[in-house]
């Protein structure tokens, strides 16, 4: 009897156990931490719920599967992506775009379009195609160039306009630089350096105009002020102010060989 009684008693503790573990193994798998940057979206017997969760710690339902779905910045790049301008020049480029989604919809993109990596593949890289295609083909090839900021936004709000279903917010694109095929590149080259050189003797010419403005206002007042001069020696009583002036400057010495003549600058007074 009490060999009885035990292998009743063990095998209620197993069972005990058995159900405790059952119920901890439901308990844990009922826990789920959404991890930064994610929305948890989640799922009862395949059902997608329409409210995500936040980051942190849940409790849920022993039944539901919880997918973290990335909601943080985010880029995908276009490689070698290619155009046509207005002008039919052919163009390339390398243009990678930085995105989010709208954490407030993670279910309802989920549910719809996939994860993050299938709508990256599947939609955005072919969005962004085909953006840099439509774009380019309103602008000239030299345009694309010089208007590259006006560009970049016009690509932006064309590819937001196509990803606006995906809940996808747009934040920018990078354009590093329009390639064109080495024919035209190095015909623009040559266009570039012409403006400058043109620029250049602009500027020369520029330099030159007004260094020949300043010798003429230099010389008109140099010829003003000779003929000031001129007349206050008239008022002065003309030639004996000059042979004023002269005695200043002499230094004092008769020539070495003198003719007879009346020695200059010395007009004595008559006497009285």
């Amino acid at each position: 009897m009490e060999i009885t009684n035990i292998k009743r008693i063990s095998s209620r503790k197993s069972a005990a156990i058995a159900a405790g573990l059952v119920v901890a193994g439901i308990a844990f798998a009922a826990v789920h931490v959404v991890p930064a940057g994610h929305r948890g979206v989640v799922k009862v017997f395949g059902d997608v719920q329409d409210a995500p969760l936040s980051e942190g710690l849940h409790f849920l339902n022993p039944f539901a599967r919880v997918i973290d779905f990335n909601v943080r910045f985010q880029s995908a790049t276009a490689e070698k992506a290619e155009g046509g301008t207005a002008d039919l020049q052919e163009v390339f480029e390398d243009i990678t775009v930085n995105y989010e989604y709208d954490p407030a919809h993670a279910p309802y993109v989920y549910n719809n379009f996939g994860d993050d990596s299938d709508i990256e593949a599947r939609f955005i890289v072919p969005a962004l195609y085909e953006s840099f295609k439509a774009v380019t083909s309103q602008y000239t090839a030299e345009q694309l160039v010089t208007q590259r900021a006006k560009v970049s936004q016009d690509i932006v709000q064309t590819l937001q306009g196509k990803l606006t279903k995906y809940r996808i917010i747009v934040s920018d694109i990078n354009v590093q630089n329009f390639h064109f095929d080495e024919q035209f590149s190095a015909a623009v080259r040559q266009k570039v350096v012409a403006g400058q050189n043109r620029l250049t003797a602009e500027q020369n010419l520029e330099t030159a105009k007004v260094t020949a403005q300043q010798k003429i206002v230099e010389a008109e007042g140099q010829a003003k002020a000779i003929a000031i001069q001129s007349q206050a020696i008239q008022q002065q009583g003309g030639t004996e102010y000059v042979a004023l002036e002269a005695v200043k400057k002499w230094d004092g010495h008769l020539p070495q060989q003198w003719s007879g003549a009346a020695v200059p600058f010395i007009n004595f007074p008559a006497q009285r």
